[in-house]
């Protein structure tokens, strides 16, 4: 199979038949304990955003040519530009068949486009866009870790960064009380140089993430327990990121 050019475009209609395949796919392509529902998602498409809230965008991919046929739909990003913190990209997937087409990488670009559209048309700069990735646990499978490294080299060429030397907590959305989902934190800085991303400055990304996001902040278990005692934060290549860049055999 070849895809000779893909198209991008943000998705306004719920009922469209591409979006409900973008619904299935991102029940496919995530574990229930890292996924919102999929009606959440919904209920923003082709509203405008309060003043001040979150400029939310669901962008889909397709091979030109076919962008009104589900069965091809070649991947999705969800995410949003917060007013006074950043871009956030909540969600991103690829269909298996699509997979080194580079969907991804086409996803990241369009969704970092429109995040700097948000910042220029409210008057703001654009610091960085961060997003979170869920890292198999040890001890990995061989798909798992060759699946895993290949993430990273999808962020670092989209111009991702890892967050080193933190967990973030992220809710169990799969079960009430459950145990909380770590997940890794990546971040690509636009309007801020590599150098103004500290240790400070980053753990206060981090916690602003969760603050902004999640709705915790210090003295909830999830934010603190995101940053036990002693932690130090620090800008890496994202193929770092467990080991990323050693692919094993299938």
């Amino acid at each position: 199979m070849r895809v000779e050019r893909l198209v991008c475009w943000e998705a306004a209609d719920a009922a469209d038949p591409v979006t409900r395949a973008a619904g299935r796919l991102y029940e496919q392509t995530l574990d229930p304990d890292e996924r919102i529902p999929w009606a959440w998602i919904e209920r923003s498409l082709g509203r405008t955003a309060a003043p001040g809230g979150w400029q939310k965008h669901l962008l889909l991919a397709a091979p030109a040519g076919k962008e009104d046929d589900p069965g091809w739909l070649a991947g999705y990003a969800y995410g949003a530009f917060l007013p006074g913190y950043g871009g956030y990209l909540c969600y991103v997937g690829v269909a298996p068949w699509a997979r080194r087409f580079g969907v991804g990488t086409k996803l990241f670009g369009e969704f970092f486009r429109a995040v700097r559209a948000d910042a220029d048309r409210l008057g703001e700069r654009l610091p960085f866009v961060v997003w979170e990735s869920h890292r198999p646990a040890e001890p990995m499978t061989a798909a798992e870790r060759n699946l895993w490294a290949a993430r990273t080299r999808l962020f670092d060429r989209v111009g991702g960064r890892w967050v080193e030397g933190v967990d973030f907590l992220s809710p169990n959305f799969a079960e009430d009380g459950g145990e909380p989902v770590p997940l890794q934190v990546l971040v690509k800085p636009v309007d801020r140089p590599l150098a103004e991303f500290t240790p400070r400055r980053l753990r206060r990304l981090v916690g602003g993430l969760h603050e902004r996001v999640y709705r915790n902040g210090p003295g909830d278990a999830l934010y603190d327990g995101t940053f036990p005692p002693g932690c130090r934060l620090r800008l890496v290549p994202a193929r770092r990121a467990g080991g990323a860049d050693r692919v094993t055999s299938r």
